[in-house]
């Protein structure tokens, strides 16, 4: 237990202090000094910034965040490209943290008789509390189940919250997670930095760029030219 609690706490203690990412000076200005980058790339009215590809405008933090996911008043930080990890793994040691206390308790209820309507050993008071601690814990597994499971199956294909389906991103579950949590296995499901998550959160691995190309080149050694993509997808989008 007091393992997992631990994982748990670095998990939100990282995902709380580690910033998201913006937008790098250095990629602004090289976009700004070049008049036909400049016209492919949205400028962000509130930032003045270009954004890069999948980065969005967070109007609590008042900032472009690479490949924002949400703002999570839980953690009061916004989820994006450099966090994100620590936000699923606290995700993911919340929900083994709850289903170990649910276990492990479970046959002290059955022991007192509290599951069959009997208390033979605690009165009503603690039988009262315990049941509500019990359908809390409950209840809570059941929510992180299905929140975590949720942020798991975006991972692996490539999705954010604000994006929704990203087909042209998916480039297999496994370069996928790399993206969220690092390349090395040995400390994906650690709370710790390691070499950070595969990419820099603004040129981004295609999955599928038949459709978008019409001719032109959007890809550089696998990666998307999002100076040309990113009017191709909106143009395709309305």
């Amino acid at each position: 237990f007091h393992v997992l609690l631990s994982l748990l706490i670095a998990s939100y203690l990282q995902c709380v202090f580690t910033d998201p990412g913006t937008v790098p000076m250095e990629w602004h200005n090289a976009i700004a000094s070049d008049p036909n980058l400049a016209a492919h790339h949205r400028l962000c009215p509130r930032s003045a910034l270009h954004r890069p590809l999948r980065s969005h405008y967070c109007s609590v933090t008042r900032r472009v965040v690479l490949n924002m996911d949400h703002f999570c008043p839980w953690v009061i930080n916004t989820v994006g490209f450099y966090n994100r990890k620590y936000f699923v793994l606290f995700l993911i040691y919340t929900f083994l943290t709850c289903t170990w206390v649910v276990i492990t308790l479970l046959p002290t209820y059955m022991r007192t008789g509290l599951m069959v309507g009997q208390t033979r050993h605690w009165s009503p008071a603690r039988s009262m509390v315990a049941m509500m601690a019990m359908l809390l814990d409950a209840t809570l597994l059941v929510m992180l189940l299905c929140f975590g499971g949720f942020h798991i199956h975006m991972v692996l294909y490539n999705e954010t919250t604000i994006e929704g389906s990203s087909p042209h991103f998916d480039v297999g579950p496994r370069r996928n997670w790399e993206q969220v949590f690092g390349e090395n296995p040995w400390l994906w499901f650690l709370p710790v930095w390691g070499k950070g998550p595969a990419g820099n959160g603004i040129h981004w691995p295609m999955n599928r760029l038949s459709d978008l190309r019409s001719g032109d080149e959007y890809c550089e050694d696998g990666l998307a030219d999002s100076a040309k993509l990113l009017e191709r997808i909106s143009s395709s989008e309305g």
